[in-house]
């Protein structure tokens, strides 16, 4: 049993120690993976808004194809369906938050209407 607690020890100690040190470099505006519930693909060109609603100020725009990571999934408000934007999985007024970083440019988050995303599969 000692060697059993010894070995949990050794292997905890190893999972924690090269996995930090492992990490790939990246740029703090880079989004991390633990924040990253999935990913997700804009099916049209789409504002990314400071809050939950049609309303809230723009602050860029997620171009149609383009990939992103989402770290939450919330309702808000009402948003109008069009084009790629189709309501076929009946998300009303559900919102991803999202994180985009643009060639040149900081890190944009905020908030885009879930419908006009593609969840991708897992890697």
């Amino acid at each position: 049993m000692a060697g059993a607690a010894a070995a949990a020890i050794t292997v905890t100690g190893l999972g924690v120690s090269p996995s930090a040190s492992a990490a790939p470099a990246s740029s703090p505006s880079d989004v991390t993976i633990a924040s990253c519930l999935y990913k997700v693909k804009a099916k049209e060109a789409i504002k990314i808004r400071t809050s939950k609603k049609k309303s809230a100020t723009a602050l860029g725009v997620l171009p149609k194809g383009k990939t992103v990571c989402s770290d939450k999934w919330e309702t808000g408000g009402k948003y109008n369906y069009h084009d790629g934007c189709n309501n076929k999985h009946d998300w009303k007024n559900a919102w991803d938050h999202i994180s985009y970083k643009p060639k040149g440019h900081r890190t944009i988050k905020g908030w885009v209407p879930s419908t006009c995303l593609k969840v991708l599969p897992k890697a």
